[in-house]
C-alpha cells in the first residue's frame, strides 16, 4: 500500500515537473517574441525616420534644382513657391540634365560679351538694289506747306521743324533729322510708305552724315518731281544745303530692306 502511494507521488511529481518546464518554455518564448517585437518596432520607426529624412533631402534637392532651373531660364523665382508653378517647373527639372544648366549659363555670358551689333556685318536680306539720283530738301522748300512757326508735315503726317527737329512716334520732338532712328526720304509712289532702305556711297557730310557710312531711311514723303529712281532726302531746311550739309556729287546705291504696307 505504501509502495503504491510512493509511486503515485512520484508520478505526480514527474507530471508537475513537465508542466513547469512547458510553462517556463512558453514564458521564455513569449519573452523572446516580445523582445523581437520591440526590436522590430524600433527598426521600423528608425527606417521610417530614415525614409522621411531621405524624402526631405529629395524634396530639398528638387526645390534647389527647380530654383536653379528658374534662375537659368530667368523666371521669377517668387513664382516657384506656388504649387502650380512648382508642378510645371518640376516637369522641366525632371527632364532637363544638370549639364544643360552648366552649358546654358556660359552661352548667356558669351552673348553679353558679344560686340555691339552696329559693329557687326548687317545680315538683313536685301529685297532690291539699284543706283539712284539723289536730291536734298528742307521743310521750307518751294511749294511745301509751312506754318508760321516753321513747322511742316511729311505726306504721312510726321511733323518737321528745322529748329526743333522731328516729332517722333511717341509724340516727343527730337533734335536732328531722324524719325525713330531713320532718316526721312521721299520716293516714287511705287515704293510704299514706311519702307526701309539703305543708301550707300551717298557722298554726304555734315549734320551727322559721313561719306563712308551708309544711312538707313524710311519712306515718309512724296514729291511732285520724285519719280522712278529719284529720291529726295530731308535735311531740315533749304538753307542748310551747301552750308551745313555737303554732297560730293557721287552716285548713291539704294538697297530695299523692307517694304512698308
Amino acid at each position: 500500500m505504501k509502495l503504491k502511494r510512493i509511486c503515485a507521488f512520484l508520478i505526480m511529481v514527474f507530471i508537475l515537473s513537465g508542466c513547469a518546464s512547458d510553462i517556463a518554455m512558453n514564458v521564455a518564448e513569449n519573452t523572446n517574441q516580445a523582445h523581437n517585437a520591440v526590436i522590430t518596432s524600433q527598426l521600423t520607426h528608425r527606417n521610417v525616420r530614415s525614409a522621411l529624412r531621405s524624402d526631405d533631402q529629395k524634396q530639398i534637392a528638387l526645390k534647389e534644382e527647380i530654383r536653379s532651373y528658374a534662375l537659368t531660364k530667368k523666371l521669377n523665382t517668387k513664382l516657384v513657391k506656388q504649387d502650380a508653378i512648382q508642378d510645371t517647373l518640376k516637369q522641366f527639372a525632371q527632364t532637363a540634365q544638370a549639364s544643360q544648366y552648366e552649358v546654358e549659363a556660359p552661352q548667356a555670358q558669351a552673348q553679353e560679351s558679344e560686340p555691339n551689333t552696329d559693329a557687326r556685318e548687317d545680315t538683313t536680306p536685301v529685297l532690291d538694289e539699284y543706283q539712284i539720283r539723289a536730291t536734298l530738301y528742307g521743310v521750307d522748300c518751294y511749294g511745301c506747306n509751312v506754318r508760321e512757326d516753321g513747322t511742316g508735315n511729311t505726306a504721312t503726317g510726321v511733323q518737321l521743324n528745322p529748329q526743333w527737329g522731328v516729332k517722333q512716334s511717341n509724340g516727343e520732338w527730337l533734335e536732328g533729322l531722324t524719325y525713330d532712328g531713320y532718316y526721312i526720304i521721299a520716293m516714287d509712289p511705287s515704293v510704299p510708305f514706311y519702307s526701309i532702305v539703305e543708301i550707300s556711297n551717298h557722298g554726304l557730310s555734315g549734320m551727322g552724315f559721313s561719306p563712308d557710312v551708309p544711312i538707313k531711311c524710311m519712306v515718309l514723303d512724296r514729291g511732285g518731281a520724285i519719280y522712278g529712281n529719284h529720291i529726295d532726302l530731308y535735311v531740315g531746311s533749304e538753307n542748310f544745303i551747301d552750308t551745313q550739309v555737303f554732297w560730293n556729287g557721287s552716285t548713291p546705291t539704294l538697297k530695299v530692306l523692307r517694304y512698308g504696307s
